[in-house]
């Protein structure tokens, strides 16, 4: 018998090597996102992340100023001109309407706008309650909604959600809204995932723990030493912690419905 080579053309899901190795490194490459709570945060780390992955973003805040301020100062892949702002409030409807009609070509939306407000129930007004309430819960509802009839239209799409440990593990003392409306949060991942699977759009949830953000730098020190106190790694996370599982989620092709926690082992504690 005669020694020979054979030479082996590799094809993953119709793409030749170069191409996979392509999308291996940009695995959200001519992707467009929206993304809530864009300009600073949690949310601001996750915009980072996706365009680091080859996607185009688009950060929604309340503040005009801050988000053209955002969008010129991001070190972003592609520059500002790849990447766009959008003024306007989660919680309102006519927000939402807007971007439906406006925005109909969305592969990826991310629900990271939330607010919190520490105290015990019976101190807090109703007006806190419905802004902690309608920003964190309904504002993902809406935004959920806004977005849905479109992916089924294109056949596919990615949403994740931010909860919170606090509305599924661990409740928290002076959290009862926060908590609540986090816990609505990941039910809404949980039926929305069944809902649209078929359809090739996958729901996700990451329940961070404490995370260093604008709201835990409120925080007074002795309520940030009891947290410390109750997390095994003795620290509070970094925002970029929750956006590497976000681009987990968005990249891993059966992940739906999952809740991915993020908390430094507080919920085991």
């Amino acid at each position: 018998m005669t020694a020979g080579y054979i030479m082996l053309t590799l094809q993953f899901d119709g793409y030749g090597f170069d191409d996979f190795a392509s999308r291996q490194a940009l695995p959200l490459l001519n992707q467009r996102a929206l993304i809530t709570g864009g300009t600073r945060g949690i949310g601001l780390s996750i915009a980072k992340a996706l365009a680091s992955a080859g996607c185009s973003c688009i950060l929604v805040g309340r503040d005009s100023a801050t988000l053209s301020k955002v969008q010129h100062e991001l070190a972003m892949p592609g520059g500002a001109e790849k990447h766009g702002v959008l003024a306007g409030d989660v919680k309102e409807r006519s927000f939402w309407d807007e971007v439906k009609k406006g925005y109909t070509d969305l592969d990826i939306l991310v629900n990271a706008a939330g607010i919190t407000h520490n105290s015990l129930l019976i101190a807090m007004k109703y007006d806190t309650i419905d802004e902690v309430v309608n920003t964190n819960l309904l504002g993902s509802i809406y935004g959920c909604r806004a977005v849905l009839k479109n992916m089924v239209r294109r056949k596919g799409g990615k949403i994740i959600n931010i909860s919170s440990v606090l509305g599924s593990h661990k409740g928290g003392k002076g959290s009862a809204a926060y908590a609540a409306s986090k816990a609505g949060v990941l039910g809404l991942t949980k039926a929305l995932a069944d809902e649209y699977g078929a359809h090739k759009i996958r729901v996700n949830a990451i329940l961070p723990g404490y995370i260093k953000t604008d709201m835990t730098d409120a925080m007074s020190k002795e309520a940030s030493e009891i947290a410390w106190s109750q997390i095994p790694m003795k620290r509070f996370g970094a925002s970029e912690d929750v956006a590497h599982a976000a681009l987990f989620l968005l990249t891993n092709e059966y992940s739906n419905g999952s809740e991915v926690v993020v908390d430094g082992g507080l919920s085991t504690f």
